[in-house]
């Protein structure tokens, strides 16, 4: 399965080869890999640098290293979350700006939309109304509905519904960006308010069946989302 590694960097090429391997499906969660006696010979490196490789995956969240008798690293299941950080953690180190993070939503949250009003569940729409309620309720608790971030909640649960899984890690990761923005600038009642408006006409376009007002009227809305906070930002 695997090859020996060259001289340079060994233990990042042994982690780039056990990475392909999960990726590629020869080695599935929950399966074991080879003892490290096998390993150390697959490789052509010692025992330091093949356990320096196998800590670092397991950092990654990509396998388990069990511990005792019978012990050895294992696959792990990589789990929503895990992917999520992983693609977080990445473009975290990016630099963003408002428009940038705007520029996605209009890109992509007018579709989900569009999908949302002809595909959308009896079950999929009541759990987004309830979502939506509970953003109300905070506001009209004088609750701080920024903080509370069922707005964003809102906007990953329709990106969830597009049952695309790349769409959905874009969209959450964007929309908690976004959450992050409105902490800075702390916007009022105001900009909370105008929110909760344009997600209910986003929730009748929806619940009437009519993507064509579910798109548009979802971009107005995060276009009136981005203006706000750019005058906030001023």
């Amino acid at each position: 399965m695997f090859t020996p590694a060259k001289k340079d960097k060994i233990s990042t090429q042994i982690m780039r080869q056990i990475k392909n391997a999960i990726m590629q499906g020869k080695l599935k969660p929950g399966q074991a890999l080879p003892q490290e006696k096998e390993l150390v010979t697959e490789f052509g490196v010692s025992k330091h640098t093949l356990r320096e490789a196998l800590r670092s995956l397991e950092a990654l969240g990509l396998i388990e290293i069990k511990r005792g008798a019978g012990g050895g690293p294992v696959v792990s299941e990589i789990d929503w979350a895990t992917a999520r950080d992983y693609f977080s953690s990445f473009l975290y180190f990016q630099k963003f700006t408002l428009a940038d993070i705007s520029e996605i939503r209009k890109l992509v949250e007018p579709y989900i939309a569009r999908k949302a009003a002809e595909h959308l569940t009896p079950e999929n729409f009541a759990e987004l109304h309830t979502v939506h309620e509970d953003c109300v309720n905070a506001f009209h608790s004088n609750k701080d509905v920024i903080r509370n971030e069922t707005e964003v909640k809102f906007h990953v649960l329709l990106g969830k519904y597009a049952a695309n899984p790349l769409l959905w890690v874009v969209l959450d990761f964007v929309n908690n960006m976004l959450a992050d923005v409105k902490h800075k600038l702390k916007p009022g009642k105001d900009f909370s308010a105008k929110v909760i408006e344009g997600h209910q006409r986003i929730l009748d376009a929806i619940e009437r069946r009519d993507p064509e007002a579910a798109a548009q009227t979802m971009y107005a809305h995060i276009c009136e989302v981005e203006e706000g906070l750019n005058l906030l930002g001023k």
